[in-house]
């Protein structure tokens, strides 16, 4: 496993693929996304549908695809392997982004079973939290390595 994350390109073609799922997700599927908020228990829920009726789910994957290609050109500019210093410190942000990953999830699955209305909306809420923790980690993880 620490041979496959010493290359760059093995953690931007990973970061692509994710992002580009998402993406379409986001943007490809945003027609979908229609109605009137108010059918969510809560303020906070009513206040997440109206921003993803607006088309706030456009913005952002707008956002979080300028971090991704931020990350991108970090990673072209360091396209020599990583020492076992660096790998060992991006398998800690990736560790991270797996625990705040898991942790969304059980979010996620409690809030549903608590309040099974806004289903679409607690589940964009969970790809937006889960999309960026991934991004954010990757680029947490190449400005320590630029500092190193």
């Amino acid at each position: 496993m620490n041979k496959f994350l010493r290359h760059p390109a093995t953690n931007a073609v990973g970061l692509c693929v994710f992002s580009a799922f998402y993406a379409v997700m986001f943007l490809g599927f945003s027609d979908k996304i229609t109605g009137a908020a108010g059918n969510a228990v809560g303020t906070f829920w009513r206040g997440w549908e109206s921003f993803l009726i607006a088309g706030g789910h456009r913005i952002t994957a707008v956002v979080l695809i300028v971090i991704t290609l931020a990350v991108l050109a970090l990673l072209l500019i360091k396209h020599k392997p990583y020492d076992e210093y660096h790998t060992a410190i991006l398998i800690k942000c990736l560790s991270v982004s797996v625990i705040l990953t898991l942790l969304a999830i059980g979010v996620f699955f409690f809030l549903v079973l608590l309040d099974p209305t806004a289903f679409l909306s607690k589940f964009m809420l969970f790809t937006t939290i889960n999309w960026s923790t991934v991004i954010l980690a990757d680029l947490v993880y190449l400005l320590l390595c630029r500092r190193k």
